[in-house]
């Protein structure tokens, strides 16, 4: 639940310096959020929008009903990016790494769609 730290500055520095630290020692952070309005409150927009420009690799699944233009300006996505993902389908992402862009689809191997069944892994 990352939207609990980000009520706490001392964990939105943690975790910035953390992102940029492990680029240079060949490791991972791991960022997920099912909502990116949680980075987009007032009082810490100006500290969690630096962390969409960090990483490496993003998968960018449908946004909800966020606003389409604070989804593009944060992300910095082109409308086209954007298109492609603005309406839900299951499965479906668009991929960034560095300059290069992929419409992906995720298929869970059958063993997988039962273990999360089909109501949302409830």
């Amino acid at each position: 639940e990352l939207y609990l730290f980000l009520t706490n500055m001392t964990a939105i520095e943690y975790i910035r310096n953390g992102m940029k630290r492990v680029r240079k020692k060949e490791s991972s952070f791991i960022l997920a959020s099912q909502n990116i309005e949680d980075f987009l409150l007032p009082e810490i927009k100006e500290f969690t929008k630096p962390l969409f420009s960090i990483p490496a690799h993003h998968f960018l699944f449908n946004p909800g009903n966020i606003s389409p233009t604070a989804f593009i300006d944060t992300l910095q996505l082109e409308e086209s990016e954007y298109s492609l993902i603005k309406y839900p389908e299951r499965g479906t992402c668009l991929y960034r790494c560095g300059n290069e862009r992929y419409l992906l689809q995720v298929i869970a191997p059958a063993y997988k769609v039962a273990l999360f069944g089909s109501a949302g892994g409830r």
